[in-house]
């Protein structure tokens, strides 16, 4: 028998799809064990290669159910339906190659690296006949092939690291950038982006010594900015507060003049990983939630500089708290999350980057079930309430539900936690 992430990882599928394929009848396992997982006999594994090989071929989820229901019975039509696709398909290719042969081509002779940018390469494509779904498959299969070499293509079209960031996970789900809309709209209704509370934002900034009033304030990823209304209500000075998403920078200006906080709070759009500010910008930068983002070494490297002598650093990050997580959920943030690190493990990465260490201490449980779960649960809700029958939909609340869920069963394991840090003073 094989458990689902156990089967998902031998296809090079996520846990979510399969999650998918039970749901919709296309493949349930046989049974579940003692703790309630899901278990897979040797021919459902048999069945999934079936449907990986027919999807690999590009038959679609209806074509697939078709011809698994009518096994020994003629499928030809399918079939033959399936193979003048693949002409139509070929023609299509065959295009696409000769349009990227020809820009390499021009690299290759030495042409302008940066001559063809992001709206010329779309131009070129629609041109040569794609829509967005064959936009979605040529970035799906790049990703696929060569995910590396996909990252470096994207940036050399002059995309900012966040956004090919972004291009790629849309091409890991299957090229289908409806899901990153979705997961948009469910966190834009969302009054934090992640597990929080201003109770522990308090806390770590009264860990902090007292800052005078021309004291310069970065908040990096603010989402909507619930801890920077709570930084603003504590601190007299000025905050600025980043991030690369209009919408939640919009509610978060729409809060501060509800609260006649506009003459401290400033938002700014923009990249963490290209932040439009000089060296020893500011006394303090606080994040929450956001600078997994960047990956934490090279967050650290990358905010010390903005820092002004002895300037502090605050931000949580995901955490084990444990040595020796459960499967179960050492497995998911494998996938999700695979350079978390345990409590001591961030501390020496921030010593060992120019950083003296504060304090720390891991968010409360209800600042996860609370402040954030809670109003979650009710926004997914009125999400799928709004989308009973979109396939789509139910994938993206499906897999929050998971990540829920394992977080319910093993918050004594992992969980965010505060670092308090201060900037190192360089040796002369």
């Amino acid at each position: 028998m094989y458990r689902i992430t156990e089967l998902a990882n031998q296809f090079g599928l996520s846990r979510s799809t399969l999650l998918y394929y039970d749901r919709i009848g296309l493949l349930k396992p046989s049974g579940r064990s003692e703790s309630n997982y899901r278990c897979y006999s040797p021919s459902e594994k048999e069945r999934l290669e079936s449907i990986c090989s027919m999807r690999q071929a590009g038959v679609d989820i209806e074509g697939i159910r078709s011809i698994l229901q009518t096994a020994g019975d003629d499928t030809t039509e399918v079939l033959k339906r399936r193979l003048a696709e693949i002409g139509n398909e070929i023609s299509a290719l065959m295009t696409k190659q000769r349009l990227i042969a020809g820009m390499l081509k021009l690299q290759g002779e030495g042409g302008p690296r940066n001559t063809v940018d992001k709206d010329m390469f779309v131009s070129m494509l629609r041109a040569a006949g794609m829509d967005d779904n064959a936009m979605r498959k040529l970035h799906a299969e790049f990703e696929r092939k060569e995910p590396a070499a996909h990252h470096a293509f994207l940036l050399s079209l002059g995309i900012s690291e966040k956004e090919a960031l972004h291009i790629r996970k849309w091409s890991a789900d299957l090229g289908r950038n409806q899901i990153m809309d979705y997961f948009y709209e469910i966190y834009e209704a969302m009054p934090r982006q992640g597990p929080g509370s201003d109770k522990a934002t308090l806390k770590a900034l009264s860990m902090l010594p007292s800052f005078p009033p021309d004291t310069s304030v970065l908040d990096l990823g603010c989402g909507t900015g619930s801890q920077t209304v709570a930084l603003a209500g504590q601190l007299d000075c000025r905050i600025t507060a980043v991030d690369n998403h209009w919408p939640f920078l919009n509610k978060l200006q729409e809060t501060t003049k509800q609260k006649g906080l506009t003459d401290k709070i400033e938002v700014k759009e923009a990249s963490m990983l290209e932040l439009p500010f000089a060296p020893e910008s500011f006394d303090l930068i606080w994040s929450e939630g956001a600078l997994y983002i960047m990956g934490m070494e090279k967050a650290l490297q990358s905010l010390r500089p903005l820092l002004r002598p002895c300037g502090y650093l605050v931000y949580t990050e995901l955490t084990w708290f444990t040595e020796n997580p459960p499967e179960e959920a050492a497995e998911f943030w494998k996938q999700g999350y695979p350079a978390m690190l345990n409590v001591e493990g961030n501390l020496e990465l921030a010593r060992g980057n120019g950083f003296n260490v504060i304090g720390h201490f891991p968010l409360p449980v209800e600042a996860w079930a609370e402040e954030y779960y809670l109003p979650l649960k009710h926004t997914l809700a009125q999400f799928i309430k709004r989308r009973p029958d979109d396939s789509t939909a139910s994938e993206v609340v499906d897999q929050i539900n998971a990540e829920i869920d394992l977080f319910v069963k093993f918050q004594d394991s992992y969980g965010y936690c505060f670092y308090m840090l201060q900037k190192k003073e360089t040796a002369h």
